[in-house]
């Protein structure tokens, strides 16, 4: 019997107490739920799943206690549940299951902040700004946390995130911490700084930021805990704001949408051109900064497209973001390089690029104004001088003519039959200096024609694209390389690359040097260009120009012949089948 006796005492469940620390707070307050199961040291298991309809479950803790009052031992073991309500007004703490028991259940009021902002006895407080209630869709739009502490440090920080839905967040460096002095009290400030791209108009929601962290006076060290240091929570509101639509009056067709507070474009030439000769080389450099929006955003400005007279490499963008005075300010900069291949006039066209001013709410447009390229035949700086000196005189008599036919039609004595044979003389005039100057354009032609070397691009061009083919292609390079023309020299280039790259349709170095994707080689390619395009006395691909591209080229071909023998290598052996079909 008294066996029966101590199976059924050890069979029932351990008495359990639950107490909760207050049943009244503020929003961004904790509240602490302590379960106390006696006559056990550990192994309870407690059923927390019912708390989080209502609560954040910030932490748990267990501390087992042994005591003896008049030789009676006493044990007992404490379980804290720090909860953090999810939403104002009166909110339930449900009854738990804990060791066989049900627990008493709690309701707490939950009270709106007074929103007096930080005061005097505060020891943290969250604060969090936005820098307008308004924007447009992908306008920036900057989001500030601040925590205020003032005890000696604090540990652990760990914010709600900050993600929106339907807008691209980005964290502006890193957080910082420094002191500020508010109404004679000395706060420590842990500060995050975030930008914030709405990318649909509406309504864009901002949620509460809620920060969990543990405080300390200062005095814990890496080897032991500080009991003083303890777990806290801090609450902030979170926005609501409106984000509009791009504007009607912006032109939406073929521009991308650019709200910012300043937008800026320059263009730099790497030398002057007005004085270039047919196989000179210049870069140009076009740079757009802007005050509030990131770098990737800025639209390409498509100005590598065909040029007479111009050869056009681009490189790649150069993409930027800084963070200037708490705004983000991107960039993007566009190189080319252009090759003149013929004397002439060019025109770059200007360049606009609408933008919107988020500051004054109305459309600009920042502009690059149309440049004019003088390609000149050699000794162009000469021929420069005369067509000036030329366009002065013509300008002189133009305006002497315009007088002395003033004074004649002025004068009523001038008999009309005057002013008909004048017209009749300058009619008869122009049209023997136009045919002169047809017959002097047709001998210009059959002469140059006469004079220009024939080069045979058949014969490299029509073999069929085979691998056999490309090692009698590239022996065809070489010798080209070491002995003929800059002309010839790039007709085997490509010859070869067809071969090599099996590609039917490569017909110029722009095609090829993209294939090869090398800037060194591209840049010898541009040597031969400024050699074949250059007058006949000045065509000079010298012997360092012509090793270095036959270097280049050797290199290349043998790298990538072993890059594919090593993987052919490390291609794993699968062994035939045993037996065959």
């Amino acid at each position: 019997m008294a066996l029966l006796v101590g199976l059924a005492q050890a069979q029932q469940p351990p008495r359990v107490d639950t107490s909760i620390d207050r049943t009244e707070i503020t929003r961004g307050e904790t509240v602490t739920v302590t379960v106390r199961v006696h006559g056990q040291q550990g192994g309870v298991r407690i059923e927390l799943e019912p708390l989080r309809e209502n609560f954040e479950i910030v932490s748990t803790r267990s501390a087992s206690h042994l005591r003896s009052v008049n030789n009676r031992i006493e044990s007992w073991t404490d379980y804290d549940l720090v909860l953090f309500p999810r939403e104002l007004g009166e909110q339930q703490v449900p009854a738990l299951e804990v060791a066989g028991t049900t627990t008493q259940s709690y309701t707490i009021t939950v009270n709106e902040p007074s929103g007096a902002g930080l005061g005097g006895g505060q020891e943290i407080y969250l604060e969090t700004v936005i820098s307008d209630e308004s924007v447009y869709v992908q306008e920036q739009l900057l989001f500030t946390i601040r925590l205020y502490y003032t005890i000696a440090g604090i540990r652990n920080p760990n914010f709600t995130e900050v993600e929106p839905d339907n807008a691209l967040v980005q964290l502006l460096g890193q957080p910082h911490q420094y002191e500020q002095l508010i109404d004679g009290i000395r706060y420590g400030v842990y500060e995050k700084n975030y930008v914030i791209f709405p990318q649909r108009s509406g309504e864009l929601v901002i949620p509460d930021i809620v920060f969990r962290g543990e405080l300390t006076d200062g005095s814990s060290n890496f080897v032991f805990r500080n009991p003083n240091m303890r777990p806290v929570t801090a609450f902030a509101t979170g926005y609501r704001v409106d984000v509009n639509e791009r504007p009607t009056e912006f032109p939406s067709e073929d521009n991308t949408w650019l709200p910012a507070k300043n937008i800026q474009i320059s263009e730099t030439w790497s030398r002057d051109i007005t004085t270039l000769e047919p196989g000179d080389a210049v870069k140009r450099t076009i740079t757009i900064v802007a005050d509030g929006l990131d770098g990737p955003a800025l639209p390409p400005l498509a100005t590598g497209e065909e040029i007479a007279r111009m050869n056009v490499y681009p490189e790649a963008p150069v993409i930027e973001r800084r963070v200037i005075d708490g705004n983000v300010v991107g960039s993007r900069t566009e190189t080319y390089e252009l090759v003149a291949t013929g004397e002439g006039s060019v025109v770059i066209p200007e360049i606009n690029l609408p933008w919107w001013d988020t500051e004054a709410d109305e459309l600009r447009n920042a502009q690059i104004p149309a440049s004019l390229i003088r390609v000149n035949p050699v000794g162009g700086a000469v021929a420069a001088q005369s067509e000036a000196d030329g366009d002065e005189a013509a300008e002189n008599n133009g305006l002497a003519a315009f007088v002395e036919q003033d004074e004649l039609l002025s004068s009523a004595r001038t008999p009309v039959w005057i002013i008909n044979l004048m017209s009749l003389v300058i009619v008869l005039v122009l049209a023997g200096m136009w045919w002169l100057w047809r017959r002097r354009l047709a001998a210009m032609t059959a002469a140059a024609a006469a004079a220009a070397p024939t080069y045979q691009r058949s014969e490299a061009y029509a073999r069929e694209i085979e691998d056999s083919h490309e090692q009698q292609s590239f022996a065809d390079l070489s010798k080209s390389i070491s002995q003929a023309d800059p002309q010839q020299i790039r007709l085997h280039l490509i010859a070869w690359g067809r071969q090599y790259f099996h590609d039917a349709g490569l017909y110029n170095l722009d095609d090829l040097a993209r294939h090869l994707d090398n800037a060194t080689i591209r840049q010898s390619f541009t040597h031969l260009q400024a050699a074949m395009y250059s007058a006949e006395d000045a065509r000079n691909f010298d012997q360092s120009q012509r090793q270095q591209l036959q270097s280049l080229i050797s290199d290349y071909r043998d790298g990538q012949a072993k890059s594919r023998r090593l993987e052919k290598q490390q291609a794993p052996y699968v062994l035939p089948p045993l037996y065959r079909n």
